[in-house]
């Protein structure tokens, strides 16, 4: 990790020692969570080259546009921006409504009743085909707009859709995105959606107990639940490696094994 200055840090996951390897780029995903920007390149065969995460501490406010639009500038992975594909939010302000019960302008004087939302806030929904539902996020509009000047052809996504498209045919598994700030949570009982949640937290003691509340509270035992995460940067990897102490069978998003510090990285961005 490389600090920038006392309130920027870097980090940079290439898969092979390459000058050129940024000439290779062809395809480019770009993942927006609080304090933090995180810029995944892929070949032509969507094989993963590089992996470009920038972040900031919490002097500044969650959503600093300052920051996000220099990055966009300065980034050389953004630099083409029609190679932008997919651009993917995460918010805490979020809810989940069954389609049969949506009715949009309800559903957002629920989300405004349910969070402090501020004036700046935009709220969007998005269709959840596998689990019948409305996906609701509010996110600043000046994030929002910032990456629709800029990446006009790229598909805009809150990050939990991956949760809701790529569930396993198995009980009670949970899946886990873990930020320096963040887990976003989401709970399937084979194809049935039982609970979805983005919650702050400052150690995987916090994580583990928010989980463990949630067996408590719906009569399930910890060790039943199949739990896999992964990360926005390799820093998270820690507390990765901590979580797995209170969940021994704690894999990876792909189900495989944590092994090093950009694992959980390198299968979110896959």
């Amino acid at each position: 990790m490389k600090s920038v200055n006392n309130n920027i840090y870097e980090q940079v996951y290439n898969s092979q020692e390459d000058p050129s390897l940024l000439s290779k780029v062809a395809v480019v995903t770009v993942v927006l969570v609080p304090r933090g920007i995180l810029v995944a390149g892929f070949n032509a065969a969507k094989e993963l080259l590089t992996i470009h995460f920038t972040g900031y501490n919490k002097t500044k406010p969650i959503w600093e546009i300052n920051f996000f639009e220099h990055i966009f500038f300065q980034e050389p992975l953004l630099a083409a921006r029609e190679k932008v594909k997919g651009v993917f939010f995460c918010s805490n302000k979020n809810m989940v409504v069954p389609e049969a019960l949506y009715d949009e302008a309800e559903a957002k004087k629920w989300l405004q009743h349910i969070h402090f939302l501020e004036k700046k806030d935009v709220i969007e929904s998005y269709v959840i085909e596998e689990d019948k539902s409305q996906y609701m996020l509010a996110m600043p509009v000046e994030i929002t707009e910032l990456v629709k000047i800029n990446f006009k052809k790229a598909t805009t996504l809150p990050l939990p859709v991956y949760h809701f498209n790529n569930t396993s045919k198995q009980s009670l598994y949970m899946q886990c995105f873990i930020t320096a700030e963040q887990v976003c949570a989401t709970l399937h009982n084979y194809s049935q959606l039982l609970w979805h949640r983005v919650f702050d937290y400052n150690s995987a003691e916090d994580i583990a107990f928010e989980i463990r509340q949630l067996c408590m509270e719906n009569n399930i035992s910890p060790s039943k639940i199949s739990l896999r995460c992964n990360t926005i940067s390799a820093a998270e990897y820690d507390v990765v490696n901590e979580l797995s102490q209170y969940f021994p069978g704690l894999r990876a998003g792909n189900g495989r094994s944590l092994s090093s510090r950009w694992d959980g990285a390198i299968y979110l961005s896959q």
